[in-house]
């Protein structure tokens, strides 16, 4: 219904008459604009031309982890046409943002390694993946540990499954990281960058070479 009146938008239609619910008549320009601003993706109407989306989820136990994202989102936006947004997962809520991994380009997920696995908000999002279109979409993964450090090597796993592009191995960094981690932390941000934005060719393995 609403489809139709766009194509009679020029006459003001003086109702919307939905095929469930109570029939608008107080402005219905009013609502006709709202479900197109509410139809539309929302994050690629921020971008510009060109740019690409890097979006970074993160749980932080101790600050460490936390630490490591702030770095590899300034790394990451040193790469001209990237725009990385970061996002704690410490409320435990993921459901607000499937919106916005569904219409972004590149996905990083960041967590300590707690009794040998990934923190549950990062599950929690990554398993609400299911439900949309991921595949072809870059991921990477991060976090700080005190022990082994399993957790990025499940997110990454997680992510290939889902059909997304996995270019790099995920960043570990044990404990608190130092100044010299922090600069490998925006040196990861910058190469998840350049593989968004294709500056960086993918790794063409030679079979013949391998023996």
């Amino acid at each position: 219904m609403l489809e139709a009146l766009t194509l009679i938008e020029p006459l003001r239609p003086r109702l919307v008459a939905p095929a469930h619910g109570p029939l608008l008549r107080d402005q219905p320009m009013d609502y006709i604009r709202r479900y197109r601003e509410l139809s539309s993706p929302r994050l690629r109407s921020e971008l510009t031309q060109g740019e690409k989306s890097l979006l970074i989820f993160y749980i932080s136990a101790y600050g460490s982890t936390a630490r490591m994202a702030e770095e590899i989102r300034h790394g990451a936006e040193e790469i001209t046409g990237v725009r990385a947004s970061l996002f704690d997962l410490q409320g435990g809520e993921t459901a607000p943002f499937i919106d916005l991994v569904e219409d972004a380009d590149g996905l990083m997920f960041g967590s300590p390694t707690i009794n040998g696995d990934a923190a549950k908000p990062i599950w929690d999002l990554l398993s609400s993946l299911c439900s949309i279109k991921t595949q072809g979409k870059l991921g990477a993964a991060f976090g700080s540990y005190g022990w082994t450090g399993e957790a990025i090597d499940m997110i990454d796993a997680r992510m290939r499954g889902l059909k997304m592009r996995v270019p790099q191995a995920g960043l570990k960094i044990k404990l608190i990281p130092n100044d010299d981690e922090l600069s490998d932390c925006r040196a990861f941000g910058r190469s998840v960058g350049e593989h968004l934005t294709g500056a960086k060719a993918g790794r063409v393995i030679d079979f013949a070479a391998l023996g």
